[in-house]
């Protein structure tokens, strides 16, 4: 009785052996999927990290780049004129913004290159600018010196930049060494910058670019050595730099950037880590660690970025516990499976019993089911699957297994407006029996599409009522709508204006940026030519020419004035294409254009400035060189004379030291008003700088032309003038020399124009002298020589 009783044991146990098999296998394949997540999420969090790293470099790559061009630029104002100013310097960095477009710059400044034996004189002109005690620093004797002059904007720690030799300083010395010879960007080493006070030093560096005599570049290093003028550079304090550009970027990681390879303490340049909290430091840095290389103009930086130990909370990945949970669950499925298996395994045997006819019709109800074209479900009343077909199952790519059992609201679009409506519908299904919308649903591969559901309600005596649905795709469909409604939006919202013509050119559509532009409402252009828009500054070859190249290129693009509804003209920048059909005829054209007259007013602005004298408008040396030609030329071609003078204003200095510069350059302004008032319209009046001018008298008969204008110029110069409340008188001395009596180039001629006005000085003042070429060791030429008083 005990043998049987313990077999019977035996044999209920046995039954069991296969579930704990397959709880085994469930362990050990949960620990391996446990494995394989952790790895992922560890890969995950490291591309996290590279693509920081990269989107950092690039950022600060770029600012730098951007400093570069603010520098090459700086450049070019010394380029566009022989003398700048600092009144000239300081405009040109207020229009640079430096606080809005170029934060973390400590300024913008120029340090002029200084041969020893022109120290003293240079030291003696900034000190006359109203720096008295101006001095060039360090003060040790050496054979070339540097100065910073102009520094922008001059206050604050700046002004202990000002008067300091760069030049002296080996890590500065170097990099300026380099920009000259190459005649490119260079950027120095690291360095303590004069600004900084000692008690709280920063770490920073200075980029330099060359400024060369008569605004070019020359070929070689020697040339550039002989013809260097100065540098106009950029002071960096590396901490406000890398605090401007990345702002709270690391919030997340640590940035070390070292001067070249070397990354020891001595080439340290930043270390963010000086901005954490101690709660931050505490925490230490993770294992994750790369280095980028960093190239600037001839030097390079190393860039070292560290995980911090918030990282992966910044980085805002998970770690894969959802996954491990859902892995747990899908293990210990057949674990369950197959106990419920063997328990309802003697239950199972009753399907055995199923008549012949029942497996027939369900035969056919499934292969009619699975082979339908279009996609099938049944649901319940509550939207819960009942079936799907195999169209249905390809349509949301989910297998079959997984779509029996959900819900028809899960697929549906994250949006809980979604859900809540489709639940209204089932409610109208449930009472009216049929139902026809149109839902978004979600694949299993991450898309969406776009159905049509037309259910019917199916009541049945014993059971409950199913759903019957077809699905129809129209996603296709629903994206050529998108497409057409966005370049609605693209032609209504566009920023430029877009018009649109027929092959004749007759306006069929504009859109309101057209309108606001031109002032015009749609309504009054619609069914217009274009040329109703004519401003009238372009004759009938401009037109024809345009209309040409658009029929044989397809596209035109320039810029053309045009005119508004209220009659001011504007500029725009246009561009036409063609639209052709399948046989290349063209049957549309589209103008898109932008309204550029602010831009072309500013150039205008920037060529006054370039040609002119900021104070008195009056020619600078550079218009003044190109009119010199002219006039040469044209004596050659007229056979005429060419009086070059050369005029020095006397008791100027007394005038501007007593009343002030503000009286002396509304003096200036005056002065500068009568020599152009006092000479011929082919005459040319040039402020050489300071109060030294220039005139160029044209197409001059004789001597005695020449000396009765000087009389007049004199006369009228010495005339009384209102300043600040006053009477005040100047007068002029001045320089003579006749082309081609004095068969000199331009240069020469002004020179000798200068000489004899120096003479002139020494003479008495308030007159007029004409060149002596024979004091010179020169040969005299017959009445070359003489003089006049005012």
């Amino acid at each position: 009785m005990v043998s049987s009783v313990g077999k019977l044991s035996t044999l209920r146990y046995r039954h069991y052996m296969p579930v704990l098999l397959v709880l085994s296998v469930s362990a050990a394949f949960l620990f391996f999927a446990w494995q394989a997540l952790e790895r992922h999420y560890q890969q995950r969090l490291r591309e996290y990290f590279e693509f920081e790293v990269e989107r950092i470099t690039s950022n600060i790559s770029e600012r730098m780049a951007l400093h570069a061009l603010t520098l090459r630029s700086a450049a070019g104002v010394f380029a566009a004129s022989n003398e700048v100013s600092r009144a000239d310097w300081r405009a040109f960095v207020e229009m640079l913004g430096l606080d809005q477009n170029h934060p973390g710059v400590q300024g913008v400044g120029y340090a002029q290159w200084i041969p020893a034996n022109e120290l003293q004189s240079h030291i003696l002109q900034i000190r006359s600018q109203g720096f008295p005690d101006y001095v060039v620093a360090p003060a040790t004797p050496r054979p070339h010196y540097s100065s910073i002059v102009y520094l922008e904007p001059f206050y604050g720690r700046n002004l202990r930049a000002f008067g300091f030799d760069m030049f002296s300083e080996p890590v500065r010395r170097e990099a300026m060494e380099r920009a000259r010879d190459s005649g490119d960007l260079a950027y120095s080493g690291k360095v303590t910058l004069v600004q900084d006070s000692k008690a709280n030093p920063q770490a920073g560096m200075l980029a330099f670019f060359p400024v060369y005599r008569h605004g070019s570049i020359p070929q070689t290093p020697e040339q550039r050595r002989i013809a260097i003028q100065g540098w106009v550079y950029i002071p960096y304090r590396m901490n406000d730099l890398l605090r401007a550009i990345l702002g709270k970027q690391l919030s997340a990681l640590r940035l070390e950037i070292f001067d070249s390879d070397r990354t020891d303490a001595e080439s340290l340049l930043y270390d963010s880590s000086d901005t954490l909290d101690f709660q931050q430091q505490s925490l230490g840095f993770g294992h994750l660690r790369l280095e980028r290389r960093l190239e600037l103009a001839g030097r390079h930086w190393t860039l070292r970025f560290t995980e911090l130990a918030g990282f992966s909370k910044a980085s805002k990945l998970e770690p894969p516990w959802g996954e491990f949970l859902a892995a747990a669950f899908i293990s210990f499925l057949p674990v369950f499976f197959c106990a419920a298996y063997i328990k309802a395994r003697r239950s199972s045997l009753i399907a055995l019993h199923l008549t012949e006819s029942l497996k027939q019709s369900e035969h056919r109800f499934r292969s009619l089911f699975e082979n339908s074209p279009v996609a099938y479900m049944a649901l319940d009343r509550h939207g819960c699957l009942l079936d799907a077909n195999p169209q249905l199952c390809a349509l949301l790519d989910y297998p079959g297994d997984e779509l029996i059992g959900k819900k028809l609201p899960d697929f549906l679009v994250d949006d809980a407006d979604a859900g809540a409506d489709f639940g209204l519908k089932l409610q109208m299904l449930n009472h009216y029996g049929v139902l026809e919308c149109e839902l978004t649903l979600r694949r299993k591969s991450g898309g969406t599409i776009t159905v049509i559901l037309d259910g019917r309600l199916q009541s049945r005596k014993s059971g409950p009522a199913i759903i019957h649905c077809i699905l129809t795709n129209i996603t296709e469909r629903k994206r050529a709508e998108g497409k057409l409604q966005l370049a609605a939006r693209v032609f209504a919202d566009a920023h430029e204006g877009i018009t649109i013509t027929d092959a004749d050119g007759i306006i069929i559509d504009a859109n309101p940026t057209f309108c606001a532009i031109t002032g015009y409402p749609r309504d009054e252009v619609i069914g217009r030519n274009h040329n109703f828009l004519k401003s009238g500054k372009h004759d009938a070859e401009f037109y024809k020419n345009l209309w040409q190249t658009l029929q044989t290129e397809g596209c035109w693009q320039g810029e053309i004035w045009n005119r508004k509804k209220n009659g001011e003209l504007y500029v725009e920048l246009l561009t036409i294409s063609a639209m052709r059909n399948q046989k290349g005829e063209a049957v549309n054209y589209v103008g898109l254009f932008s309204d550029i007259t602010q831009s072309k007013l500013h150039q205008q602005a920037l060529e006054e400035m370039a040609h002119h004298d900021p104070l008195t408008h009056l020619p600078n040396r550079t218009l003044f060189t190109d009119r010199f030609q002219q006039a040469m030329a044209r004596c050659k071609r007229d056979n005429s004379l060419l009086g070059v003078v050369y005029m020095d204003l006397d008791g100027f200095k007394q005038i501007n030291d007593n009343l002030g510069h503000e009286a002396g350059d509304q003096l200036l302004v005056e002065v500068a008003a009568r020599l152009r008032a006092g000479l011929r319209e082919e005459d040319t009046v040039c402020r050489l700088g300071g109060d030294e001018f220039a005139v160029l008298m044209c197409g001059v008969e004789s001597k005695q032309q020449c000396i009765q204008a000087l009389e007049r110029i004199h006369q009228n110069v010495a005339r009384s003038y209102p300043i600040a409340g006053q009477q005040v008188q100047v007068g002029v001395s001045s320089g003579v020399t006749i082309y081609p009596y004095d068969p000199s180039n331009p240069d020469y001629l002004l020179r000798h124009a200068d000489e004899a006005m120096y003479i002139a000085k020494q003479q008495g003042r308030n007159r007029f002298e004409f060149y002596q070429a024979g004091c010179n060791g020169e040969s005299v030429q017959p009445d070359q020589a003489f003089s006049n008083q005012s």
